[in-house]
């Protein structure tokens, strides 16, 4: 069983990434920001967007990693960009608890939008 993201799952250009911050709903939560714009697409793609402050490229992958992989197990409704930035607890935080700040904060991003 593949468990990657495909490349069409996925925001891969820097004019993708700037245009969901610019112009996508912001919505924070206790351990990312996640920016939310619809596209005319039929399937939802996802950028990931790990900063120095969060700390070495150890601990930035893995938060990547994580952010993909919960992404990938809450896959519904179709048409989003989103772009999802981990806070500084993010790697620290229980698979579950992020699962649900995840959740709960994208309800939140897509309610904005109808």
């Amino acid at each position: 069983m593949n468990r990657s993201l495909t490349r069409r799952e996925r925001l891969r250009r820097r004019p993708e990434f700037l245009s969901v911050q610019r112009t996508g709903v912001r919505t924070r939560g206790r351990y990312l920001t996640l920016f939310v714009l619809p596209n005319r697409q039929d399937v939802t793609r996802l950028g990931v967007i790990a900063t120095r402050r969060m700390g070495g490229a150890v601990r930035r992958n893995r938060s990547k990693r994580v952010a993909r992989e919960i992404f990938r197990l809450n896959k519904r409704r179709r048409g989003f960009d989103i772009v999802v930035l981990p806070h500084r607890g993010f790697s620290d935080a229980p698979f579950l608890a992020l699962q649900a700040d995840y959740r709960a904060t994208l309800r939140r991003g897509q309610r904005s939008h109808g």
